[in-house]
């Protein structure tokens, strides 16, 4: 058996550096990792915050086309007028038509935080059910029907979320 010797310089190889190396490597590709997912993470929260600011523009515009459904608003004679539509002959509502424009044809609402949002106003015809439809001679006599509307609202922020509402309101 030989003796055993002491490694010297020359015998030296260069594996320590090369499995340090592989470990820096290692620990660079994990660091990369963590950051993209981190990044993914913020832009997902950037697009929810955008989309609920958006969500919120539309509902105070659909309050204010809701007041001006309220004093129940004559609709232009055909197409769309500042907003007022008028009542749908087909299927296919008057906003989806393939010459509207939300800026030339529907009516702007209140600007909120830099977003923009528009919104149509459609009669929808009328609702009797206001009337009681009780046998009971003593119930109070059936008032006149209430007018209903589709009112509909885009909003559109500048960061690119878009958010469009829908709702019946009818008008006594």
């Amino acid at each position: 058996m030989k003796p055993a010797r002491p490694m010297t310089a020359s015998r030296q190889r260069g594996i320590a550096l090369v499995v340090t190396l592989l470990l820096l490597l290692i620990v660079t590709l994990l660091g990369l990792a963590a950051m993209r997912g981190t990044l993914l993470q913020e832009r997902m929260a950037a697009n929810a915050m955008a989309r609920a600011f958006a969500f919120q523009a539309a509902e105070a515009v659909l309050r204010e086309a809701e007041a001006v459904a309220a004093g129940r608003p004559a609709p232009p004679a055909a197409g769309c007028n500042n907003g007022i539509c008028v009542e749908p002959t087909q299927e296919i509502p008057a906003w989806q038509a393939g010459d509207f424009d939300w800026e030339d044809d529907g009516r702007a609402g209140t600007e909120i935080e830099g977003i923009e949002s528009h919104y149509v106003i459609e009669p929808w015809g009328e609702d009797s059910t206001s009337c009681p439809g009780s046998v009971d001679m003593s119930s109070p006599d059936c008032g006149p029907p209430a007018r209903v509307y589709r009112i509909t609202v885009r909003s559109a922020a500048p960061d690119g979320a878009e958010v469009m509402l829908q709702s019946l309101y009818r008008v006594p």
